[in-house]
């Protein structure tokens, strides 16, 4: 597994699987190349649309867990193992683009 490396003057470097950046390329609208770049200017886009599609996935697991919740309404709930949500995988890149945002700087990747 290839891991991608982002950088920004506005935050530490943080490491992540290239599939789940690939996934987060779509969202942000980039192209998922060896190297790239949110320029300062698209950041705040780049940030609106990570985090309209994080709030996303969340309502949609509420809902799920409401319908789980409905069709076990008699039976003893059980603890299944839950994936990693991309909130949860998107959380430090948000996080470099909002002090991003703040600074004016870019965000960078490499391999």
């Amino acid at each position: 597994m290839a891991l991608v490396v982002f950088r920004s003057k506005a935050a530490g470097e943080i490491f992540m699987f290239a599939e789940t950046a690939r996934r987060i390329f779509r969202i942000v609208g980039k192209d998922d190349g060896p190297r790239g770049v949110i320029t300062a200017a698209q950041v705040p886009e780049a940030l609106a649309r990570l985090s309209a599609a994080v709030d996303e996935e969340r309502a949609q697991i509420k809902a799920a867990e409401s319908e789980a919740r409905a069709a076990d309404s008699g039976e003893a709930e059980t603890q299944g193992a839950r994936a990693i949500s991309l909130g949860q995988r998107a959380f430090p890149l948000l996080e470099m683009l909002r002090a991003a945002a703040r600074k004016q700087v870019d965000v960078t990747w490499g391999v």
